[in-house]
């Protein structure tokens, strides 16, 4: 009875020095979330210095289905996530295994991998909009010098070399973080596992599909929940490097959302949207988690 009245004391303690905290996360997160679902059931619009404001209820999301602009905003998400998932999991995978061995653990070389990461989103758009542009960019002129390409191209002028270019920059400026992320989960890994395997007769790749993988589950399912959000959240990029262009070709959801509030002032619309986006990471990051989260096997205790 004594340690059951300590435990909720105990209990009631701790949730009266979090309240605070929690009163600041429901004011920061939980009011503009209710405040965007409620704006997304109406028809919100600014015209002659006026808000007209008129009750749809799923009016917005309705008009959805019929937008062209809006499915193809949607596969160009769908495409540009998955790869970036995909491609910056598995080269932080490479680069943590790297940076793992004992040629790679130089602390210089982690200071070398943090430079895209600390750079400011949009000083990182800005800065490889110069590199690739079409008429003194220095990816240009080193193809060039090499002998690789004859004459300059317009990298972002094509609409599957801009989507791609995007997707190369955003990879780029990703897999720092998650490699060190990747790289704690790796030096947890017990080495008595890894000496066990070896006196097993397990070779290098035996060890890495057998002990290496299973134990950074928990870590990759963090990684890869974090990238989705983040893939999902793209914007820097699309309004500095190509503003959605050429022919819509790198209209995200993120961006659609910004253009349909604030360029053509529908506000309920671009709600609507945005609210699509987050129903969607939030979906995605319970699925991983549920995926990839390593779980006891079943009898244990």
């Amino acid at each position: 009875m004594t340690t059951t009245t300590f435990e909720e004391k105990r209990r009631r303690t701790g949730l009266f020095f979090v309240a605070p905290a929690l009163l600041v996360l429901v004011v920061i997160l939980f009011y503009p979330i209710v405040a965007s679902i409620l704006l997304a059931l109406q028809r919100v619009q600014l015209a002659g210095g006026e808000v007209l404001q008129e009750w749809v209820g799923l009016g917005n999301f309705q008009r959805l289905f019929g937008d062209a602009v809006f499915w193809k905003a949607a596969l160009n998400t769908a495409y540009f996530s998955f790869m970036e998932v995909v491609l910056v999991t598995l080269i932080s995978l490479g680069v943590a295994l790297l940076l793992n061995h004992p040629l790679g653990r130089s602390g210089l070389y982690r200071i070398l991998l943090i430079v895209p990461w600390a750079i400011a989103p949009v000083a990182n758009a800005v800065l490889w909009k110069w590199i690739l542009n079409a008429n003194y960019g220095v990816l240009n002129g080193l193809l060039t010098s090499m002998g690789l390409i004859d004459n300059y191209q317009v990298w972002l002028g094509t609409p599957f070399s801009a989507l791609n270019f995007l997707l190369i920059v955003d990879v780029w400026k990703s897999v720092p973080f998650v490699a060190l992320l990747m790289l704690a989960g790796l030096q947890r890994v017990p080495q008595s596992l890894y000496r066990a395997a070896y006196m097993d007769g397990a070779g290098p790749w035996q060890s890495f599909l057998n002990i290496t993988l299973p134990t950074m589950r928990g870590v990759s399912a963090i990684a890869v929940v974090l990238q989705t959000i983040w893939s999902l959240r793209v914007f820097d990029l699309v309004f500095v490097l190509t503003r959605g262009g050429p022919a819509d070709a790198t209209v995200l959801l993120n961006f659609l959302a910004y253009r349909v509030t604030f360029n053509f002032l529908d506000l309920g619309y671009g709600s609507a949207i945005a609210n699509i986006i987050f129903a969607l990471t939030f979906l995605l990051a319970a699925l991983y988690v549920w995926l990839l989260w390593p779980r006891e096997p079943r009898g244990a205790r």
